[in-house]
């Protein structure tokens, strides 16, 4: 195995990573917005992103340093190309995590829960715009593919963190029910647009079957309220479709790398902080997903 190939690996990880976690991150803040009449909805929210929201943008800082590092005139190609929508989703971010502050400290005030919710719209939809543009060689985020990817984006994120959200809203007593129709309806609503998108994007990767029956078995597994197992297979279902998009991406990563060298002492360095990362969130999400500790008799 070479340098170029683990580090394109690690890379689709990140990428993957950062999809799963912190796209379910957006899309709580999307229902946070949708629930804003119900506090029973919004505190589920709340409740659910509270330890985690800010540790899962580490996974977009790793992909850009890795990116930069390791493939540095792929990176600077994007950068370029894509300065403004790129330039959007980082406002985004600033605001989203600010908002949520000033909203947690100054709930009366409502344009920080507003500024909060579409900010965690905006952000995944410009940075799907970004992924799906570079997938198909197109230089437009604004282009057909791009709008088409970043709305993708978008509902694939308010479905991640229905499914999340629904188990969280279980073992809490919350909204459960309601979380799971959320689930069931952006579900459904995904299945109808990646059909007619694969054709738009001239996707012919055989990922997208795998996601296409994750996704099914997910719905099946919604129906019957196995709100674990669901986790497994909605993730599978998201996951392939950004490794089929990235199946089709038309970039010459082996040609962009760096030196031998260093990809060398990038993978040394990475390898010693996953040593700290992985075990330290891990934990994290042990220790959050654990069963509430009811007190009194």
């Amino acid at each position: 195995m070479t340098y170029v190939f683990a580090a394109k690996g690690l890379l689709l990880a990140g990428l993957s990573a950062y999809l799963l976690f912190g796209g379910a991150d957006f899309g709580a803040g999307i229902w946070h917005l949708a629930g804003r009449r119900d506090s029973r909805e919004r505190e589920c929210v709340e409740h659910a992103m509270g330890p985690v929201w800010e540790a899962n943008h580490v996974w977009l800082i790793f992909v850009m340093v890795l990116t930069w590092t390791v493939f540095p005139p792929v990176f600077a190609g994007v950068m370029t190309a894509f300065w403004v929508p790129l330039s959007l989703a980082a406002l985004g971010i600033v605001i989203r995590g600010s908002a949520f502050v000033f909203y947690k400290t100054l709930p009366q005030h409502r344009v920080f829960a507003w500024a909060f919710g579409i900010s965690s719209v905006l952000t995944p939809f410009t940075l799907g715009a970004v992924a799906g543009s570079v997938a198909t060689g197109r230089r437009s985020w604004l282009s057909a593919q791009g709008l088409y990817a970043g709305l993708l984006t978008v509902v694939l994120c308010a479905y991640l963190a229905a499914v999340y959200l629904t188990w969280d809203a279980h073992r809490t007593d919350g909204p459960a029910g309601r979380f799971r129709a959320y689930a069931l309806g952006t579900g459904a609503l995904v299945g109808l647009l990646a059909l007619p998108g694969a054709a738009l994007l001239g996707v012919r990767s055989p990922l997208l079957l795998i996601s296409a029956a994750s996704g099914l078995v997910s719905l099946t597994l919604l129906w019957r309220r196995a709100y674990v197992a669901v986790r497994v297979s909605a993730a599978l279902a998201v996951g392939a479709v950004l490794w089929g998009a990235a199946d089709l991406a038309p970039l010459n990563l082996d040609a962009s790398a760096a030196q031998d060298t260093v990809l060398q002492a990038v993978l040394i360095a990475l390898g010693a902080g996953a040593v700290i990362l992985l075990p330290s969130l891990a934990w994290l999400y042990i220790l959050f997903q654990r069963e509430p500790r009811h007190q009194g008799p």
